[in-house]
């Protein structure tokens, strides 16, 4: 046999391999993986046993409900919006592990996030009761324990994602009903805000990550402060669920808040859940039905209603926006689903329907990436 045929043989046998592991795998599998450029977590909030429920997303920002991963804990239950809060579902900021409350176990859990869906790698005890919300700042978790005496309590994390709780980081509330816990984007303030109380608290992060002993305490210039989200610039945009609006703040040295733009409303009931990209502002108000659309002046941190009732679904609660801003997302507990808007390039939506969850009307949270 010449070299050349024996060459020839190789080739064809090549062809004949590769057309045959071709034929083996299943081609649609391969284009629905191609086609996965990120996903939607929210959660069941079961008092039986909380679980994660991952959908995965498309280019097209079309959701298809993928997995149900236990917490390993358990969830509060109870009727909508039982955990009044905004953040009980975190993604970190480079989309390496989600970090969700089990409100009816007083725990928090952890789960690497892998292309293929969820891992749950730890859950440690919140330091409290009824966790309703936290946030991340490098390898710093801070959560706001809501019930009997309430706090904020701190952990570190590190690679492998283990939560150990930090020293001397609780720092107990007075009464009240509180919503949120936030950092800044620089993670030198904690923001947390108590609805009937009016009030918005700051806390100074010290360097070794513990808050300052004592918060600065700012009236709120709207009734009811509910959930809130920082500009580029550190501004602090905080909806009121009692006024149907928004107020921007600056935040001073001294944690105290000087109002930029005060009480912008929409004339919407019970607007809660507030997100934000760019220049682009939504709040979800549930006892309207609606999502209302803000421009927001980055350089000032001033805020103006482009539309009060720029979208609509049943009972809009938790809300999320892709990285590259193109997608809106909402919980929509009263029907079960998570409803879908295309955010166009002028910041008004366009509905691109929902997708059916089989959630029960007391789940909570969301988190994009």
């Amino acid at each position: 046999m010449s070299r050349k045929t024996l060459v020839a043989m190789l080739i064809a046998s090549t062809f004949v391999l590769a057309a045959a592991a071709g034929a083996a795998a299943d081609p649609w599998d391969r284009d629905r993986d191609r086609d996965i450029v990120g996903a939607v977590y929210t959660m069941t909030n079961s008092a039986t046993g909380n679980e994660v429920v991952v959908f995965h997303r498309d280019d097209a920002g079309i959701l298809t409900k993928a997995d149900s991963v236990s917490t390993g804990g358990n969830g509060f239950g109870g009727a909508l919006d039982p955990l009044g809060s905004q953040g009980s579902l975190v993604l970190s900021a480079d989309h390496r592990w989600l970090f969700a409350v089990n409100a009816g176990s007083n725990e928090i859990s952890v789960f690497r996030v892998l292309p293929t869906g969820l891992t749950l790698v730890d859950k440690i005890d919140s330091g409290g009761l009824l966790p309703v919300s936290v946030t991340v700042f490098h390898d710093l978790l801070y959560v706001l324990n809501a019930g009997t005496s309430p706090n904020i309590t701190g952990f570190s994390f590190g690679h492998r994602g283990h939560l150990i709780p930090l020293n001397d980081s609780t720092r107990f509330l007075e009464s009240g009903g509180f919503a949120q816990v936030g950092f800044d984007p620089q993670g030198e303030k904690l923001v947390v805000t108590d609805k009937p109380g009016n009030r918005i608290l700051v806390f100074s992060v010290t360097r070794d990550g513990t808050p300052s002993m004592t918060p600065a305490i700012s009236p709120s210039n709207g009734l009811t402060p509910f959930a809130f989200v920082f500009d580029q610039r550190g501004h602090l945009l905080v909806s009121e669920a009692g006024g149907g609006a928004v107020t921007s703040y600056k935040i001073l040295d001294s944690g105290t808040l000087q109002v930029i733009s005060p009480s912008v409303a929409n004339g919407q009931t019970a607007t809660c859940w507030i997100v934000a990209t760019g220049r682009n502002v939504f709040t979800a108000n549930p006892g309207s039905k609606t999502i209302s659309a803000y421009t927001l002046r980055i350089g000032s941190g001033k805020i103006a209603l482009r539309n009060a009732a720029a979208g609509a679904a049943n009972t809009p609660l938790d809300s999320g926006i892709t990285g590259d801003g193109r997608f809106l997302y909402a919980l929509d507990p009263g029907n079960g689903n998570v409803h879908i808007w295309k955010i166009k390039n002028d910041g008004s939506l366009t509905d691109r329907g929902e997708v059916t969850g089989g959630l029960a009307v007391f789940a909570q949270g969301l988190a994009v990436r």
